[in-house]
Order: structure tokens, then C-alpha cells, then sequence
């Protein structure tokens, strides 16, 4: 099957006739990608639910009062506001190729309503190569539109994630089990055996004593009730089903709306406020040192060229004073020389005449008198402070430490203030960004009554899962039951030859069963595996997997093979682990359906991301249909996928007609 045009009339935001072409341009190209882009709100949903409601009208919401599917057509119907005339009808036009017994059929659904008064008049038209579809009666055509594409493979090609997420990892999900049972071919051989088996009963009735047949007939009166009820709790359940994805999805309004209000400012102002008492108190620690500063050294290295001058005169002074201190020593020294060569013992000798001595001591006193003579004070030296030494080398040291270490210490003090102050700022204007405990406390009032409500739909739901189980188990008990009694009356009479042809085909048919299974089972573990490993990012994460061949329960093994629980992955990792069980189950079953995917990669990482773009978009179906952003498939993917998309659409809103305006190619092409 291919589709090949969707047209939408006045549906939603779309005003006016609106019509995609969903085959490429080049038919003679494999270019299985059709891209819708567009910003949330543009109309990308309303695309991809008008698929199924022309398809399937009701039924796709399954059991769903008249008046309420008549509310949901009401609400479907495009409301300018630019014409004074609103339109009063809706429709959706789908055309589709399908082959059927090596022939291959153009069909064209459609599917109209329109509001009269309270009530909507819907629809339905199917035409076959351009003749209305006459092989088939009028009041059955949804049945054959079923036939053709079972609604259960619908809701598992048609691929919206949270739902698909939640069908497989619901092991007792009974329509997630026929889907794959009509996709491996299964379902025929059991409808089969189920037609065998009541032949087979009819047939023992005639032949049986009454009070056999009597026994057999309570049976299976018991077993139509509690199938009765099954079926009862079923549509309850489907309808619970809507009723809590209704409600999740207020819910979800809700928090968006509650979040818009300034939610996580208001979550964390207890953190924000003990916050900012921190950076005040951090910033009061950093201004006091910054007066310990100030009274100390600080106004030291901001006069630096005086506290310059100041050290060179402490320096002179100093020096002076240890010069002067000098020369008073070798003053008293030279004196003691001098003395020293007056005396009458200097140099007495018989030798020496006294007029030698006198004229070599004159000498020597006079080169000693030269040399022990300090030189005169220099006009700077002139001492004005007077310091002692002990003062000179603190001084001097206080000069050195304003000068060197006292620049860096302010510069980081003055860092550490801006950054606790912007800190400050920060966290303040985040605090003014708090809403008001009366205007949000209502709000979060009402989000915890739609929880409990939500919390009371789900307990409702469980317990329907557990009347349902216990109904099975009573039906099986029941089958048993009327089973060893078809039995008994086999051992007690002869059998005619139909009777032994039915219970051969029968014993033929659940080996038959077993090893098709078996068969089917191992290439979709096989497939499935080696998908994931393609499109998962931890190519050990899942090292297999088990598919039970009579209650299709999957089972994930790691490479120790250990189990791995479904409830273990992450939001993300259950959508691979989805769309690999349906690449799967579509390479496996031979179907040829399209693949539709709405918002694909809002839940992945980039490496997911760059796994789905490169190999699951291209390969995984003859035709890919995807809904986007242009955060999810940007320039970057867009590039990558290029090659493949037959055609791209970008859906735009216009905000002052309040409608979706349709243009051809991409966001950036």
C-alpha cells in the first residue's frame, strides 16, 4: 500500500481546500520521505490525526459516545476569523494504492461532515479506479476500510510515540498481541482452529446424550457471559484509556501553563532566598576587608610616587646617619693614630736621625689625615624624619608590601566583590520573577485534583486489568471444562469419518501453529535485535531478546544475559525500542504500510538522533512520513535526509487570518 494525496477541507487550522501530494515528484527515484515541517500549533498534528479519522472515523478513539465524536467533528470545523460567513462542513479526502490478489487498485476514502443545528450529518464515500465501490454494500464500507487496514496496525504504523511506548512495554496489551498476530499471519490459522473447534462441537451435540448436551450448553452459556463481560470490561477500558489521555494531556496543559507562570522560580525561592542572604553576608565579609584595607596600607599604594620619594628619603637618611656613624669611628681612630706617632716610643731608633723622623712622621700623619677624612654631607642627606633603624625597616617593609601585594590582593578582593555582586543581582531579579503565593497556589490546587483524579482513573484501570485476568482465567476453566467433556463423548462413541478428519486437521493445525510461531518468533527476536543494535547508541544495552510463541510476552536480555525490566528504560530508549520492533515486525510480515511518525526525535539524544536520521528514515518502509520541528530536523539532519524526501511541506500560521498557510519545501528549501 502507498498513499498517494491527502486532501483537508476547512479541518482545523486549515482554511479552504488544502492538498498534499504524498509520493515523489520522481516516481522512478526511491525517495521514501515525505517531510511536514512546522512550529507547534501550525497544524502537524491536525495532519496526522486526519489520516486515521478518514480512515476510521469513531473507531479510532475506539468505544466514544455519539455525542461526544459529534463534538469532537464540531471542534474540528475551521473557525475564521476573517469572514463574517463561518463554514459549517469539514472533510478529509485520502488516496491510496493497494494491491490485492497481484492486482493493484486506486481507492479514494472521503470523509465529510457537516453541523446542523446540534446535530453533524458525517459521510463516508469510497470509490475504486474512479467508480464508487459497488462489490461492497454501503453500511459496511468502514468494515472494509478495517479489512484492507486493520485498525490494529494503524495505531502501530501510524507511530505517536507516548502511545506506541506504552503498547509495548503493556505485555498484557491484547490488541498489541493481534497486531502482531495478523502482521505474522498467525491470526488466520487461530480463526482456523477457533472455526474447527465449534464445528467440531456442533457436531458431538447431535451425537451426545442430552444430559451431555445439556452440560455442554450451560458451558458454554457461562463462557458467553464472562466473554460478554470481558468484552464489557475491554470497551470500558479502551474508553478509560481516552478519558486518562484526555486528562494527561490537561494535565500536561496545566504544568506548561503553571511553568509559564514562573513555576521553578517559585519552586526554588526557598533556595533563591537563602541564597541571596548568603551572597549579602559574603559581600559585608568582602566590604569589611576592603575598610581593613583602607586603614591600613591601602592609601599607601594608591600614592605611589609619593610613597616612592618617601623611601628614597628614608633610604638617604639612613644612609647618612651609618655614614656619619663611620666617620666618627675612623675620626677617633685617626686620632688614636696620630697620637700614637706623636709619642716619644714611635720609630725610636739609633739609626735614625731626628730630623728624618720628624719629617717621616709629618708625612705619614698627613696621609692618614687625607685617608681617615670623611667627605662632606651632600645638601639631600639633610635629615628630616629622624627614624631609628628599627623604624627605617619597618617603614620600608610596609612601602614594599602597598607596593607589591597589596595591588594583587585588591585586585582579587575587588573580583570576588563583582562576582558575588552580579551573583546577587542575578538571584534577586530571579526572585522577582516569584509569583504571588495567592495567584499560583490555586493553580497548583487545581493541578493536584486533576493528579488525584488522574491517580482514581489509573486504580480504576488496574482494576479492570484485574477483573479482566480473572474473567480469562474463568474462560479458560470453562474451555477445559466443555473440552474434556467433547472428549469424554468422543471416547464413548464411534467416530465418523468428518469427526476424525476434524481432529486430525486440528492436531495438524496447533503443531502447524506452534512451529510457524516458533519460525515467525526467531526471525523478529533475530531482526529486532539486530535493529536496535543499529539504532540504539550502547550497542551492549540489549544483547537479545525472547518472544513467548503463545503470549507473545517480550523479554530483553544484556550481554551477561541478565533481564532487563521495560520500566528500566528511559523515555528516549523505549522509543527505539518501539520503532525497532516495528522495523521488525514490517521486514518479518512483508507488509507493505507506510510509516507516518509524529514529532520523532523530541524525546532522543543526538546520537539516537543521528541513528534514526542516517538509517531508520530512509530504510525502515517504501514510505516515510514525518512530522517536525525545525529543532527536531534542522539544517544539519535536513541535509542528511535530503536525498531521500520526495516532498517537503512547511505548514506556517498565520496570525492574522488565524489559519495554516501550506508551502512547498522545507523550512530552508
Amino acid at each position: 500500500m502507498i498513499f498517494n494525496r491527502l486532501t483537508v477541507t476547512n479541518l482545523g487550522n486549515f482554511s479552504g481546500t488544502s492538498t498534499f501530494c504524498l509520493r515523489s515528484k520522481d516516481l522512478n527515484e526511491r525517495r521514501p520521505i515525505i517531510l511536514f515541517g512546522g512550529l507547534n500549533g501550525a497544524g502537524k498534528t491536525t495532519i496526522f490525526d486526519a489520516i486515521k479519522l478518514c480512515l476510521y472515523g469513531s473507531e479510532m478513539f475506539g468505544p466514544i459516545s455519539v455525542a461526544k465524536y459529534q463534538e469532537y467533528l464540531k471542534q474540528k470545523v475551521h473557525n475564521s476569523k476573517i469572514t463574517v460567513v463561518q463554514p459549517n462542513c469539514a472533510a478529509i479526502s485520502l488516496e491510496f494504492d493497494y494491491a490485492h490478489q497481484g492486482t493493484i487498485c486506486a481507492y479514494q476514502v472521503e470523509r465529510m461532515w457537516e453541523v446542523s443545528g446540534q446535530k453533524v450529518l458525517e459521510t463516508l464515500t469510497i470509490t475504486k479506479n474512479g467508480l464508487p465501490l459497488d462489490d461492497v454494500e454501503t453500511e459496511n464500507w468502514q468494515d472494509f476500510i478495517k479489512e484492507i487496514i486493520p485498525l490494529g496496525l494503524s495505531q502501530l504504523f501510524f507511530f505517536d510515540g507516548e502511545k506506541i511506548q506504552r503498547m509495548m512495554t503493556d505485555d498484557s496489551n491484547e490488541e498489541l498481541k493481534r497486531s502482531i498476530l495478523s502482521l505474522l499471519g498467525l491470526d488466520v490459522v487461530e480463526r482456523l482452529q477457533a472455526d474447527l473447534k465449534i464445528y467440531r462441537s456442533k457436531f458431538l451435540k447431535e451425537g451426545s446424550t442430552e444430559s451431555c448436551v445439556r452440560e455442554i450448553s450451560e458451558l458454554e452459556d457461562e463462557k458467553s457471559l464472562i466473554e460478554a463481560r470481558i468484552r464489557k470490561i475491554l470497551d470500558d477500558m479502551a474508553a478509560l484509556e481516552n478519558t486518562i489521555a484526555l486528562l494527561s494531556g490537561r494535565i500536561t496543559d496545566y504544568r506548561n501553563k503553571i511553568a509559564a507562570q514562573g513555576e521553578q522560580y517559585y519552586r526554588n525561592r526557598v533556595n533563591l532566598e537563602e541564597r541571596e542572604k548568603v551572597l549579602e553576608h559574603d559581600l559585608e565579609a568582602i566590604k569589611e576587608k576592603l575598610r581593613e584595607q583602607a586603614a591600613g596600607l591601602l592609601p599607601v599604594a594608591i600614592a605611589s610616587s609619593f610613597a616612592l620619594k618617601l623611601k628614597r628619603q628614608v633610604e638617604n637618611e639612613s644612609q647618612h646617619k651609618a655614614t656619619a656613624m663611620l666617620a666618627e669611628s675612623l675620626e677617633a681612630k685617626c686620632r688614636e693614630m696620630l697620637e700614637r706617632i706623636d709619642s716619644a716610643n714611635f720609630l725610636k731608633s739609633r739609626d735614625v736621625s731626628a730630623t728624618v723622623l720628624k719629617q717621616f712622621k709629618a708625612q705619614l700623619k698627613d696621609e692618614i689625615a687625607f685617608l681617615f677624612t670623611p667627605p662632606e654631607s651632600d645638601a639631600a642627606s639633610i635629615e628630616i624624619y629622624g627614624y631609628s633603624q628599627r623604624q627605617t625597616m619597618e617603614i620600608l617593609q610596609s612601602i614594599d608590601k602597598a607596593l607589591n601585594t597589596i595591588p594583587a590582593e585588591m585586585a582579587s578582593v575587588t573580583d570576588s566583590y563583582e562576582n558575588k555582586f552580579r551573583e546577587l543581582q542575578g538571584t534577586m531579579a530571579q526572585l522577582a520573577k516569584v509569583p504571588d503565593d495567592e495567584f499560583i497556589q490555586p493553580m497548583y490546587e487545581t493541578l493536584d485534583k486533576l493528579n488525584i483524579e488522574l491517580g482514581a482513573l489509573l486504580e480504576k484501570q488496574a482494576s479492570f486489568d484485574e477483573q479482566r485476568t480473572e474473567l480469562s482465567n474463568g474462560r479458560s476453566v470453562l474451555e477445559h471444562k466443555i473440552e474434556q467433556l467433547n472428549r469424554k463423548i468422543i471416547s464413548s462413541n464411534e467416530l465418523g469419518e468428518k469427526l476424525q478428519s476434524v481432529l486430525k486437521v486440528e492436531q495438524v493445525l496447533v503443531k502447524y501453529h506452534l512451529h510457524l510461531a516458533m519460525q515467525k518468533i526467531y526471525s523478529l527476536e533475530k531482526a529486532f535485535t539486530q535493529r536496535f543494535r543499529m539504532l540504539h547508541r550502547k550497542d551492549d544495552m540489549i544483547a537479545r531478546i525472547e518472544i513467548d510463541p503463545q503470549t507473545f510476552t517480550v523479554t530483553l536480555y544484556d550481554c551477561n544475559d541478565d533481564s532487563i525490566s521495560k520500566s528500566s528504560l528511559s523515555s528516549g530508549e523505549l522509543e527505539i525500542y518501539a520503532m525497532s520492533m516495528l522495523w521488525a515486525l514490517a521486514k518479518v510480515s512483508g507488509q507493505k504500510l507506510p510509516f507516518i511518525v509524529d514529532t520523532p526525535l523530541a524525546r532522543l539524544d543526538s546520537k539516537h538522533r543521528d541513528n534514526l536520521v542516517e538509517l531508520f528514515f530512509p530504510h525502515a518502509s517504501h514510505q516515510m512520513m514525518i512530522f517536525s520541528t525545525n529543532t527536531e530536523i534542522d539544517k544539519q539532519y535536513f541535509s542528511k535526509l535530503q536525498p531521500y524526501v520526495g516532498q517537503a511541506y512547511n505548514l506556517e500560521y498565520c496570525e492574522e487570518s488565524k489559519s495554516t498557510v501550506v508551502k512547498e519545501g522545507y523550512f530552508w528549501n
